[in-house]
């Protein structure tokens, strides 16, 4: 399939939101990983098939060098004759990871090479029901600011959504449910809004999303929640591969073998520019050190999103606990994320609510500085 377009439209893009084109076309090498893919995000027997807060991270390191799987596992500590995988050495959540020896060593693997940290990280929950805002009519002015306040509501009564969806097979909504379906969502909205006026508080923004959704029952139709597969709110994570390809032509991209994308990006035989790209690869991770490393990059940026993932006086309320050890391997991954962001913008992307991008970047600012600089 061609998709010199597509391609083309993507480096528009970039260049639209202020990114220098040396970006996008300096050769160098990036390796991947992926932590999180629940292969689509679907209603199954009555029941969504994934947590409201699961995060899909592909992703890894950028290296001008490459360790052996030697040199690794003896940095690790790690018996040469394993291989080493984060869902051994890395259970639990963000705050109990931080104390462990092995989030620090490499980490400071990658800070010792020179290594930059890139990702695209998905909250697959919310991307689920953004094609909602963007069905609707008037909120073209700052969708992922509606986008990001339709989350909040959705994820807070997780059950509650899932039933109203599954009761208007959405993606799927008929045309005669469309009034049904909003004021279904309009209902959970009002709650939202008068819990916060207990409090004597105002979101203007919920409150004209909720207007928004109450002129939208007269639309004939919700061009992008309709005639889509029924309960299928994502389908296969494999576009996010093809995103790689198309918008990095230039770059060397070293993927971890899945044989189910490896299946799908075949049989699509991608061309530009009239012809196959031929700049990317699959490599076998038991094999690979480089992409054991990434194992461990993704595994700690999927689990870093979701503790990011709520309020955030919560958010802050947890690191003013962090013991010492917790502070400086915090402080150690906000340094290279700052600086892998630095290095290339283009790095850092994600698909999620703006909350959690925020709180992404000001932690960046507060954690990321400089040790000479604290």
């Amino acid at each position: 399939m061609d998709y010199t377009e597509v391609s083309n439209s993507i480096r528009m893009m970039m260049k639209a939101q202020g990114i220098d084109e040396m970006y996008i076309d300096k050769e160098e090498t990036l390796y991947y990983d992926e932590s999180g893919n629940i292969k689509h995000l679907i209603i199954k027997d009555g029941k969504l098939n994934a947590d409201s807060d699961t995060v899909f991270v592909l992703g890894g390191v950028q290296a001008d060098d490459i360790i052996s799987l030697e040199e690794l596992k003896t940095a690790l500590g790690k018996n040469l004759e394993k291989e080493i995988k984060s869902t051994k050495d890395l259970k639990g959540t963000f705050i109990e990871i931080l104390r462990k020896d092995n989030f620090r060593k490499i980490l400071q693997i990658i800070q010792d090479k020179g290594w930059h940290i890139h990702f695209c990280i998905v909250q697959v929950f919310y991307y689920g029901f953004v094609d909602i805002i963007d069905s609707i009519s008037g909120l073209e002015c700052a969708p992922f600011a509606f986008k990001a306040e339709l989350y909040k509501v959705l994820k807070r009564n997780p059950n509650t959504t899932i039933s109203i969806f599954k009761k208007y097979k959405y993606p799927n909504v008929g045309t005669k449910y469309i009034k049904d379906f909003l004021s279904e969502l309009i209902i959970l909205i009002d709650g939202v809004i008068v819990e916060d006026a207990k409090k004597y508080r105002l979101n203007p923004l919920l409150v004209f999303l909720k207007n928004s959704l109450e002129k939208a029952k007269e639309q004939k139709e919700l061009v992008f929640i309709q005639n889509e597969t029924t309960h299928e709110w994502v389908g296969n994570f494999v576009q996010f591969y093809r995103q790689q390809i198309l918008s990095f032509p230039k770059k060397t991209l070293v993927f971890d073998e899945e044989k189910q994308v490896m299946s799908q990006i075949a049989e699509e035989d991608i061309i530009i520019d009239g012809k196959a790209p031929d700049n990317y690869s699959f490599k076998e991770s038991g094999t690979d050190a480089m992409i054991q490393v990434c194992d461990y990059v993704v595994s700690i940026l999927r689990k870093y999103i979701i503790f990011l993932d709520r309020l955030e006086p919560e958010v802050d309320a947890d690191i003013q606990k962090f013991d010492e050890n917790q502070m400086n391997n915090y402080k150690l991954l906000n340094r290279i994320l700052a600086d892998s962001l630095n290095y290339n913008p283009l790095f850092v992307h994600f698909v999620a609510c703006q909350h959690t991008v925020a709180k992404y970047h000001k932690y960046i600012q507060e954690y990321g500085a400089p040790i000479a600089n604290e």
